[in-house]
């Protein structure tokens, strides 16, 4: 099953490290979490206190890891921060939030890399392959699985082995490959019996079972699934409870067996609903739907149905959605409303297509399974033209009225046809007109940035000539003039008036030339043409924290200034100028973070602030040029920008440059 998967890689790859603390139960770390220390070992603490709500109360889970990412930071720990990852993303998967969770594994797996700790580098690739299974990107989560996988081979850790096991029996199931997805949960079910850890052998006896249900194998799939069943009782998760009858109904449905399906169905959507899994609560409720339906009870069909839509539709969960109106249309046709029948049957055809137009992005594996499939559909379609054709001759036979019958029936059904076929061809003309109206505003958009850049370019270009004129130019006349005058002093006998009046023109033109430089070095910092971009940043943070109340902390990792380009730099430069600007004139700040990172995808910018904050809201409001600057800054370097702000808790800017060629 899809959901299982994404929890047992985070879980299974994130169980706590911190043995000692595995003696504490629920009230006694409670208790114990307000007077500890803030240290490490209180990390460690903090997700312990997570983990132990992780399956049954998932909101106070998310508030122990938060506590636990915090305190990492604060106390520059790298690896508690992958750890509060590890954790966190798992309880963003169960709320299938899988593009934010996918966003934190990726800076997980450049952190890892970065500190080189394979143990914690295997747990990102996993948790990453996680996330992008939640968001049907399968080759993708192939790639990071697999290299999990040969890290934790190298290093001998089957603890976590038997996890990525697991994972990859999941993916096969997707991909329709279900011998070999069988074959890696067997692999899992040996090495969890051999480890004698219930959590793991649960999972994978869920997984392999999953295999065999696509393989038809129903009777065995239902022993496997009995024993994961018990030792999810025992264990308390109600989670893995929730999936495991959900596949139960799975198997019950496909058998006819409609007394235990129904049983089966409410004991998940039980368990689903403590820890608010949508996926199983969606599929209970169009299984109990179905259960209505074969006892010809349309009405409680259909209240499930739209229960299941309730859930479905907020976490855009399609197949929950397509099973819910494929019941709404079968109860519409079987009560004899044939419109309600025609606009469920049209939106469950739409979403069909959907779930096709995804499997794009599957493997070459995954295409040749779905040609297979077309195949033997197509095979079936000629069986069934050929049972017609036999079916109209023995009924030649028959009495004329019962012909005319067949004939008005068959035109009936040709006539319906025809019209859903002028359908969906404007449906097509409509996608088509659609799509090329999106193309007029993506090359519309494309003017506009092509546009920007040749105003920023020409402003740094401008900016480099004015600063040279000035300082070549117009500084070297006046340091002439200095030089001059101060001549003429030593060769004229002046009073002492005039001397004074003398020194304090020259002090004048003291501040004159120092204040030429400045205007100069705003313009094109020497420091940025001299020696790069982290050193000219080094120094104007130097610069603004003697001149202004704020502490600022600039910080560089691995940042090669050879390898960008100096137009490039340029640009950054006045990005985090301006921001340090923003910060100075409205955060209200005390301390400030500059960070940059740079690794093969190019460059990573921070910039926190411990001020005053706002609504994130009032950035698309904002006129300000300030931050019209910064985006189209940010658009020119084909880069993207993030903020985190809140009211009262200071403001964190995030940006990602691709490319610093």
């Amino acid at each position: 099953m899809k959901y299982l998967l994404l929890i047992l890689a985070v879980w299974g790859c994130c169980y706590c490290h911190c043995q000692t603390l595995q003696e504490f139960n629920k009230d006694s770390l409670l208790q114990l979490l307000p007077k500890a220390k803030e240290d490490t070992n209180k990390v460690f603490l903090l997700l312990k206190a997570g983990s132990i709500y992780e399956h049954n109360k998932p909101d106070s889970s998310k508030y122990f890891y938060q506590q636990a990412g915090d305190l990492s930071k604060k106390l520059n720990y790298a690896v508690g921060t992958l750890k509060y990852i590890s954790y966190y993303t798992a309880i963003l998967n169960i709320e299938s939030k899988y593009d934010e969770s996918l966003r934190m594994n990726l800076s997980a797996v450049s952190l890892a890399q970065k500190i080189n700790n394979p143990v914690q580098l295997a747990v990102a690739y996993c948790n990453a392959g996680a996330s992008y299974y939640g968001l049907k990107g399968y080759t993708s989560c192939a790639d990071y699985f697999l290299k999990a996988e040969g890290v934790l081979t190298s290093i001998n850790d089957s603890q976590r082995l038997v996890l990525v096991y697991g994972n990859l029996t999941g993916l096969y199931n997707e991909l329709n490959e279900h011998e070999k997805g069988f074959a890696y949960g067997l692999k899992a079910i040996a090495l969890s019996r051999q480890l004698h850890d219930d959590y793991a052998l649960s999972e994978a006896l869920e997984n392999a079972a999953q295999s065999l249900t696509d393989l038809k194998r129903y009777d065995t799939a239902l022993i496997m699934l009995k024993e994961a069943g018990s030792l999810a009782v025992k264990l308390d998760d109600k989670l893995m409870t929730g999936a495991i009858n959900i596949n139960n109904a799975e198997i019950y449905y496909a058998q006819g067996r409609y007394a235990e399906l129904k049983q089966a169905s409410i004991d998940a959507l039980a368990a689903a609903k403590e820890v608010g899994d949508k996926d199983v609560i969606g599929k209970a409720f169009v299984f109990l739907g179905r259960c209505n339906f074969f006892a010809k009870d349309y009405a409680g069909g259909t209240a499930n149905a739209k229960a299941a839509l309730a859930v479905s539709d907020p976490a855009k969960i399609i197949e929950v959605s397509s099973g819910a109106y494929s019941m709404l249309s079968d109860v519409a046709l079987a009560s004899g409303n044939l419109a309600a029948f025609k606009k469920f049957r049209d939106v469950h055809d739409s979403l069909e297509d959907v779930m096709v137009s995804q499997q794009i992005i599957k493997n070459s594996q995954d295409i040749e399974a779905k040609y297979s499939l077309a195949k033997k559909e197509a095979q079936i379609s000629s069986l069934n033209d050929e049972k017609q054709i036999q079916g109209l001759t023995i009924k030649q036979g028959r009495i004329i009225n019962v012909a005319l019958a067949i004939t008005l029936v068959i035109l009936g059904i040709a006539g319906f046809l025809f019209y859903r076929n002028i359908q969906n061809k404007r449906k097509l003309l409509s996608a088509s007109a659609a799509l090329q109206q999106q193309r007029i505003a993506e090359l519309e958009i494309e003017k506009q940035f092509l546009a920007a850049q040749a105003v920023l370019k020409g402003q740094e270009e401008e900016r480099g000539r004015l600063a040279k004129d000035l300082h070549d130019g117009l500084g070297g006349i006046l340091s002439g003039a200095k030089y001059a005058f101060g001549n003429m002093k030593s060769n004229f006998i002046i009073t002492p008036e005039s001397a004074e009046a003398f020194d304090k023109s020259m002090a004048m033109l003291d501040r004159s030339i120092s204040e030429l430089r400045a205007v100069s070095h705003n313009m094109m910092p020497e420091a940025l043409m001299k020696f790069g971009l982290s050193t000219a940043l080094k120094d104007y943070c130097s610069n603004m924290q003697q001149n202004s109340a704020l502490q600022i902390t600039y910080q560089a990792f691995e940042v090669d200034e050879e390898s960008i380009a100096k137009s490039t730099a340029s640009v950054i430069y006045r990005i985090i100028q301006e921001l340090l600007n923003n910060i100075v004139k409205h955060a209200e700040a005390k301390t400030v973070l500059v960070q940059l990172v740079q690794n093969e995808n190019g460059l990573s910018i921070t910039v926190e602030d411990d001020g005053k904050g706002f609504e994130k809201d009032l950035l698309q409001m904002a006129e300000g040029i300030g931050f019209r600057n910064i985006y189209n800054r940010v658009n020119y370097l084909k880069g993207t920008i993030d903020f985190e702000t809140t009211p009262g808790r200071g403001t964190s800017v995030t940006i990602e440059i691709p490319n610093l060629a």
